[in-house]
């Protein structure tokens, strides 16, 4: 499949936002998470929540947040089309991410070492219709080239490695990153984290 790959940038906003209006979640549209409910600190400042209370304020949020670049990420089009996104950005910018990495999902993150730069990959949404036509893979191949080309060290990622089913897709399969030539960093009862070396 021959896809366009594109870096979230301001004038794409409402092109993001209106591929997170229309795509499922789970199969329930209140979980619309419009890729900000673990990007930022402030998310957890209405009475210690994840969630913004509504679809339509995490939208308004996101745009807010491509905007003010906090929010980064890639999209990829096909026949002018949205049909995925991967969140990823750099992992000294994502403290939000990180700590709920840690502190809730039990992921084994180690800080940034000094001088290290890693590009930090959280999560995946493709759009139903085209699932399983390897998109996530082609984006996370252009992310790694991306990296690359802007003077990154490493590319890291968190995998369930014992998948069960949707709720655990949004990471993608540790299958995908090994075959991206991704090797396991660290692992803590079943959760892993996954790194490829750019240099």
């Amino acid at each position: 499949m021959n896809l366009e790959i594109r870096e979230l940038t301001p004038n794409l906003a409402e092109d993001f936002a209106r591929f997170f209006d229309v795509t499922p979640h789970y199969g329930n549209d209140e979980t619309k998470c419009y890729c900000i409910t673990w990007c930022g600190d402030n998310v957890y400042d209405n009475g210690g929540g994840y969630w913004y209370p509504s679809p339509e304020e995490r939208r308004i949020h996101a745009i807010q947040r491509i905007h003010d670049g906090d929010l980064q990420g890639y999209l990829a089009y096909y026949n002018d089309k949205i049909v995925g996104w991967c969140n990823a950005n750099t992992k000294s910018d994502c403290l939000g991410c990180m700590n709920y990495l840690r502190t809730d999902a039990g992921v084994p993150l180690e800080e940034c070492r000094h001088g290290e730069k890693i590009k930090f990959v959280f999560c995946f949404v493709v759009a139903p219709e085209m699932q399983r036509k390897g998109i996530a893979t082609q984006l996370l191949k252009y992310i790694c080239q991306d990296a690359a080309a802007n003077g990154f060290d490493f590319v890291e990622a968190y995998v369930n490695e014992k998948f069960s089913g949707a709720v655990h897709e949004y990471r993608g399969a540790m299958a995908m990153y090994e075959k991206c030539g991704f090797n396991k960093w660290a692992e803590h009862e079943g959760k892993a984290v996954v790194r490829k070396a750019l240099k």
